[in-house]
Formats: structure tokens, C-alpha cells, sequence
């Protein structure tokens, strides 16, 4: 029936909206308040208001809809505005005042009583109310004339007990005693009387008449708590501790969380010289509250009572902390050290450990040898406080509480230090160590997987969230650590030159640090760059994972030194930027003991470590075709010295070591001088092939393209400008190296060169596939 109502009031607002005078808006709140939707109501007496913002009435039933919604504040709001409107009232305010009594706004409160009793007429509820808010604002005076006038209209028990606060506020406690016999006599069981009452007899020191009106407040049985505490404390100044702890024990039963009924309670206890009971209470009050002051100051006394002094030292220690200003607390304190001092007293000797830089053994520190003075630091063990701390006869700083010092001594023309300890005691112990100099170099790191360029940059390949890292350190001394990005890596610990491997979370991060110290403490913290760009290259790329590795040799020794590979290599770099290569690898100026190494374990291991499929190796530079074999001349090799050349038949057997972790090898040499230098590795014609057939690339392939070499007048390379033009404008998703080679070598022979050469590398596994360039457009 109210919803029926409620959507009723709700269609005819709807269908008179903009004919609406304030009176219907009005209106329409008044039914609202029928139905108590106050909510409603409030909006439609709000419109009235906005139209006709003089509309007493409106503001009037407002404000008895808001306290009825307890917005009390919003009530008093348009109280006040009834007030500034000249309205009369005494009903009105009156509500007024209550609310305001109920929000504890006592001041605005007593105005509006005042607008209740300016109408002359007899309101003993305006002055009974006007003096419970002068009691509240702590104007007795007042407050005692408006209970005079109330008692004179009518006596009630309510108006000497509140004559009966005033005057034992301002100190009058006889007046005080009175006003609440006055009140008893009125009201016998009136409990707020009987409390008053008593606390008052306690405090005048009448115990026996104090214990009479406690009994009968807690005969009442109402306000349990506050009647079994008062006459605990009377129970307590009349010496009665069992019947005082009796009546907390009753109070904690009805308040179990209460942490000042065990506060009370313990000091019974305690006055009681039942000490551990005393601080069981104790600790459950600091349980609740761990910066209660009183709890910590009279368990520290109780524990001093049963001879804790180191339980009390704490707890008076705790205190300073907690009122540092506390004269009392810090005497207590002080009183209770000489007491422990005396009763620690012990003839053991301090013992002294070195704890940086770390010892080699008991007696022996370590300290970096370019290094003129060290800083040393180290832990005093004894169970006592330490007094001094000495190193040379020199007196050092420490910290008392840890026991732990630290000093720089200098290491020019010194081979010892002598550490001396003197504890509280006088206990005197005295050390002499050994300085050893050590290394001072930081160890190096190198990667294996995933391979980072010379400024450490990492092409990312794979939107995986981890990262599987594997790599060497080298040092002159043993590696103690090694992390990345906090991660402990696994190695052989203590090895001079250990391999690690550790697998990192690399979400949201742009780069990761690999941090390695040895056992001297030369530390090395390398940062790697992540770089994502190429995350979609590897997806559907059908040969895989592929690298290309360009060999620039330029600036020779004993050979004329050359332009043309340098810009032949920065050439090629930018065609192959169109196309799916993982990596590129590009060494300089290479000696022959630096193509060895690279090419029979650096790219075996990088092969092996980071999965590569394919691999593109290109060389630029002199080479030398000497009884019927093949060289590329390192940047060191002497002119007359074929041994100090670098062996293509070194090259395969370096390549066939790990050839079966590779589906396709294709190496391009573009060697200055003439010469077949890979001749006696051709065979077969060429065939061209084509990006759909998936045998070729799936198949594997070894395959070789040698140019005849640089012009040396001219120092550049046809051969490199052609192979670079059929990448850069390849309008086609893939480019096989047979087009590429037709195409050169058509060019090459037209410009009167020597015909470069293409085919398999003989002694590698080939099963006629072929190298396949997939440009990046094709994704």
C-alpha cells in the first residue's frame, strides 16, 4: 500500500513538474513525511525552498525530516535559519536544543534555550536542559543558578545530583555531599548518585560511609563496572586487597579487553606484595598496548621486588624511551644498573673478530694493494659492555650496543696492526694481525647466452617473461658471488675463471645487471640493455634463429691497409636492416690468434648457447691463395710468413665442430688480391630457387660465395655494391642467395672483374637447401 502511495506522489510530480509553485513542492514533502520517506521529502521541500527562499514552513518540516533521517547537523542548519527569519516558536527551539544536545554542540544549544525562555511563559524542561549544557561547559556558577530556578518549579533527583557536580567541581564537598543525599533521598537506587556519592566519601576519606553507598551501587546492579571499581578502591584504602582484587576479578569477567581493569588489578596485586601475579597483569596490559607508561613503570618495580633485574633494566629502559624527560624513571634506572653491574660482574677476557676486510684466516686480513690505508671494522664478543676499543694504543669510536668498531689505519711500511678490548670490567684482551695485499682488479664478465653486443645491448627475440643467462668470469682470484638483478646465479664457487648460469624474471624491465666479486672484494657490476624490436623477427621465420657475422679486417701491419671493408661492411649492414637477422656480430681488425679463438670456441659457443639456426659469415680484407690452399690474412700476419696466415682449411674444421647445431652456414668472403681462395671447396652449378619451396629452407645447406677480390687501385668492391643493391630493392618477401649470386656475378664480369665462385663447402653437411633472406615486410 506504501509503494502504491510512493508511485502515486511520484506520477503527479512527474505530470505538474513545470507548473510547480513552492506550496506544491510543499505539498508533496508533507506526503512523503506521511509515508516516512524522508529522503523524499527533503527534496521536495528543498524545491519549495529554491522558489521561495523565505518559506518558514518549508524550512520548519525540513528540519523535522532531517532529524528524523538523523541529519542532525542539516536540522540544527535550518533552525538556525528559522532564527534569522524572525520565527517564534518555544516548541521549535526546544527540539532545537535537544538536538544540539545530542551532537554535543552545547554553545548553539544554549542559544536556542534561551529563545524558549524569552517567551516568558513556565518551561522547567528548557531549564533542566540548560543546565545539564552549562554542566557540559564547565559553568557551574550558572549551572547551579538554572538548576535553582528548576528545583523551585519542580524537585527532582536529577537537579541535586547535577547542583551536587557543580558544586564538587568548584571544590565545594560538603554543598556536593548534601546535594546527593538530596537526590537519594528523592531516588534511592539512583545509581549515578550513589557513584558520585561514594567517590566522594573515598576521596574525604569517610571509608566506612564510602563502603555503605558502594554496596548500594552494586546492589542496583546497574553500571556493574563502574560500582565493582569504586568499591574496589575503597576496599583497597581501607587495606582490604583480597576484597578489592575480588571486585576487579569481577569487572575483568564482564570486560576481559579491557587493559585498565588489569592495570588496576596488578596494582592491588602489587600492593598486595603478590609481585608475579602483579606483573602477569602488567603483561597483559602491555599485550593490549605496548606504549602504556604505567604498566612498564610498576612491572619494573615488581620485577625489582623479585630480583629481575634484567627485566627491570628493560622495562626502565623502555620507560626513557617512551618519556624521555621522566627524572623519576631515569633515577630508578640508574639505581637498578649499579645493582646489575655488581651482580654481572665476570673475569672473562673479550674476544676480537676482524670481520672486514675478511680474514684469510684467524689472524691474517687481506687489503687491496694499491691501497695506502684500509678501513677495518669488527665485532667485540663478552657478556659484558665494552669500555674501550684500541687499535695501535689509539683509542677508536664503537657502538656499545652492537659492540662492533670501525677504523682506517694506514698500510705504507706496515705489516701489522695490534686490536686491543677492555670490557666493563677491565677484562683486557689484545690481538695482533697480519696484513696481506691482494689483487685489486675487477673481475670481467662475458656472455654466452643470450649474446649482447660491445655496448652490451641484448637483441631480445622472444616475448617470454624469463630469461635463461649463461656466461664466463674472469679474474686473477677466486669468484665468491655472483648475481643478477639479485638472483644468485649457479657456478663453482671459489673458481678463478667459473662459467654461471641463472634464469632472471625479465617482465617490465628494460635492462639487468650481473654482479660478480672475488674473494678480495674487487666487485664488477655489468648492466645489459634489453633490447625488444626484434621480439617478432623469430615467429614463422623459416630459418630460424639467424646471425650474421661480418670479419672487417682494414688496418693491417705488413699489408697495404684498406678502405673498402670498412664501407663495404657498413654497407651490408644497412640491407640487411630490411631483413629477419636475430644478431649481428661485427669484429675488427683481427689477428690470427683472435680468429682461432672466435671461430673455435667463442661462435661454437654462441651457436650452441643461444640456439642459432642460421648463420651468415661475411669477411672483407686481404687473402692469399699459397699451394693450392685458401688464407685469410689476420691484421698481424707477416708478408712472407704463411704460417702466420689464417688457414680456410681452419676455418672448416672450426665450422664442422658444431655444424650440427646449424641447419645453414653460408660464408662470403670478399678477399683483396686475386685468388680462388674458396675454390676447392665448389662444386655443382648453380640452381636458382624459390621462397615457396620449403625443402630448401627446411633442408640443410653449407654453402660458399668467394668474389675474386678488391681492385687495389680502387680499394672497393663491386662484388658487395651488387649483393647490397639486390637486398636493399628485393620487392619480394624472401630473396634466396642464388638470385643474389646470378646477379653479381652478371655484374662482376661486365665490369671486366674476375668471376666470383658459388657453391657447397666441401667436408660440411649439406642436403641441397639453401640460405634464404626473409625480409621482415613478410610478418
Amino acid at each position: 500500500m506504501k509503494n502504491s502511495l510512493l508511485l502515486s506522489i511520484l506520477l503527479s510530480i512527474c505530470f505538474s513538474t513545470l507548473g510547480q509553485n513552492s506550496k506544491q513542492f510543499f505539498k508533496a514533502g508533507k506526503k512523503f513525511s506521511e509515508i516516512n520517506d524522508f529522503t523524499n521529502a527533503i527534496e521536495q521541500y528543498t524545491q519549495a525552498i529554491k522558489l521561495d527562499p523565505n518559506y518558514e514552513d518549508a524550512y520548519l518540516e525540513r528540519a523535522y525530516a532531517f532529524e528524523k533521517n538523523k541529519q542532525l547537523k542539516e536540522a540544527v542548519s535550518d533552525f538556525d535559519k528559522l532564527i534569522s527569519l524572525e520565527f517564534n516558536d518555544e516548541i521549535v527551539y526546544f527540539s532545537a536544543a535537544k538536538i544540539c544536545y545530542e551532537l554535543e554542540d552545547y554553545n548553539k544549544g544554549l542559544k536556542f534555550v534561551k529563545l524558549v525562555l524569552e517567551e516568558r511563559k513556565v518551561k522547567f524542561d528548557a531549564y533542566l536542559l540548560q543546565t545539564q549544557m552549562l554542566l557540559k561547559t564547565e559553568d557551574y556558577s550558572n549551572a547551579i543558578a538554572s538548576a535553582d530556578i528548576a528545583l523551585n518549579l519542580q524537585e527532582t533527583a536529577e537537579l541535586h545530583y547535577y547542583k551536587a557536580l557543580a558544586f564538587e567541581a568548584t571544590n565545594f564537598q560538603d554543598i556536593a555531599e548534601s546535594e546527593y543525599h538530596s537526590a537519594l533521598r528523592l531516588k534511592p537506587n539512583y545509581i549515578e548518585a550513589l557513584l558520585g556519592l561514594a567517590t566522594l566519601e573515598l576521596e574525604l576519606n569517610k571509608l566506612d560511609k564510602a563502603l555503605v553507598t558502594s554496596n548500594k551501587a552494586v546492589a542496583t546492579k546497574e553500571k556493574g563496572q563502574e560500582a565493582y571499581l569504586i568499591r574496589s578502591r575503597v576496599y583497597a584504602a581501607l587495606i582490604d586487597y583480597p576484597s578489592a582484587i575480588n571486585d576487579m576479578s569481577r569487572n575483568i569477567m564482564l570486560n576481559p579487553n579491557n587493559a585498565d581493569l588489569y592495570l588496576i588489578r596488578g596494582t592491588y596485586y602489587q600492593e598486595f606484595t603478590q609481585h608475579q601475579n602483579a606483573i602477569n597483569d602488567f603483561n597483559k596490559v602491555i599485550l593490549m598496548d605496548k606504549t602504556n607508561v604505567q604498566a612498564y613503570y610498576k612491572r619494573a618495580y615488581s620485577y625489582e621486588q623479585i630480583a629481575n633485574y634484567n627485566a627491570a633494566i628493560k622495562d626502565y629502559t623502555k620507560l626513557t624511551e617512551l618519556q624521555a624527560y621522566d627524572g623519576n624513571a631515569q633515577e630508578l634506572l640508574d639505581k637498578a644498573n649499579v645493582r646489575l653491574f655488581e651482580l654481572n660482574r665476570e673475569s672473562n677476557k673479550p674476544q676480537i673478530v676482524i670481520t672486514h676486510p675478511t680474514p684469510v684466516n684467524t689472524n691474517e686480513v687481506n687489503y687491496a694493494k694499491n691501497l695506502n690505508e684500509i678501513e677495518i671494522t669488527g665485532t667485540i664478543i663478552d657478556a659484558s659492555a665494552i669500555k674501550a676499543v684500541k687499535i695501535n694504543d689509539v683509542n677508536i669510536p664503537f657502538e656499545k650496543e652492537e659492540k662492533t668498531f670501525k677504523a682506517t689505519i694506514g698500510t705504507v711500511n706496515t705489516e701489522t696492526f695490534i686490536v686491543k678490548a677492555i670490557d666493563a670490567y677491565d677484562n683486557v684482551s689484545e690481538t695482533t694481525f697480519k696484513l696481506h695485499k691482494t689483487e685489486v682488479d675487477a673481475p670481467v664478465v662475458a656472455l654466452l647466452a643470450p649474446y649482447s653486443s660491445d655496448n652490451g645491448e641484448i637483441f631480445l627475440d622472444s616475448d617470454n617473461n624469463t630469461l635463461y643467462i649463461e656466461g664466463n668470469i674472469k679474474d686473477e682470484s677466486a669468484i665468491n658471488s655472483i648475481f643478477i638483478d639479485g638472483v644468485t646465479a649457479s657456478f663453482k664457487m671459489n673458481d678463478i675463471k667459473p662459467r654461471f648460469m641463472a634464469t632472471i624474471d625479465i617482465s617490465n624491465k628494460n635492462s639487468f645487471t650481473v654482479s660478480a666479486k672475488d674473494i678480495h672484494g674487487n666487485q664488477v657490476d655489468q648492466v645489459y640493455k634489453l633490447n625488444r624490436d626484434g621480439i617478432s623477427l623469430l615467429k614463422n621465420n623459416p630459418m630460424g634463429r639467424t646471425w650474421a657475422i661480418f670479419i672487417e679486417n682494414s688496418n693491417y701491419i705488413n699489408f697495404p691497409s684498406l678502405d673498402g671493408p670498412g664501407q663495404d661492411v657498413t654497407l651490408m649492414r644497412s640491407a640487411l636492416t630490411q631483413y629477419d637477422i636475430h644478431n649481428i656480430i661485427h669484429k675488427k681488425d683481427m689477428s690470427k690468434a683472435d680468429m682461432e679463438r672466435f671461430f673455435q670456441i667463442e661462435l661454437r659457443d654462441l651457436v650452441k648457447s643461444n640456439g642459432v639456426s642460421s648463420v651468415l659469415v661475411w669477411y672483407a680484407g686481404h687473402g692469399k691463395f699459397v699451394n693450392d690452399v685458401g688464407y685469410w690474412i689476420p691484421v698481424d700476419a707477416n708478408r712472407n710468413d704463411e704460417y702466420s696466415y689464417y688457414s680456410i682449411n681452419q676455418l672448416k674444421a672450426s665450422l664442422q665442430v658444431f655444424n650440427d647445431h646449424l641447419e645453414h652456414t653460408l660464408l662470403i668472403t670478399d678477399a683483396c688480391e686475386s685468388g680462388p681462395t674458396f675454390y676447392q671447396a665448389m662444386r655443382s652449378e648453380i640452381t636458382e630457387r624459390n621462397c615457396g619451396d620449403w625443402q630448401a629452407s627446411k633442408l640443410k645447406s653449407s654453402q660458399v660465395f668467394t668474389s675474386a677480390g678488391y681492385e687495389l687501385a680502387l680499394d672497393n668492391s663491386q662484388f658487395t655494391k651488387t649483393f647490397a643493391n639486390m637486398l636493399s630493392n628485393n620487392p619480394n618477401s624472401c630473396i634466396p642467395i642464388e638470385s643474389i649470386v646470378i646477379k653479381v656475378t652478371q655484374a662482376v664480369s661486365a665490369n671486366n672483374q674476375q668471376s666470383p665462385k658459388f657453391g657447397k663447402i666441401a667436408g660440411l653437411s649439406d642436403e641441397n637447401g639453401t640460405f634464404f633472406f626473409i625480409s621482415k615486410d613478410s610478418k
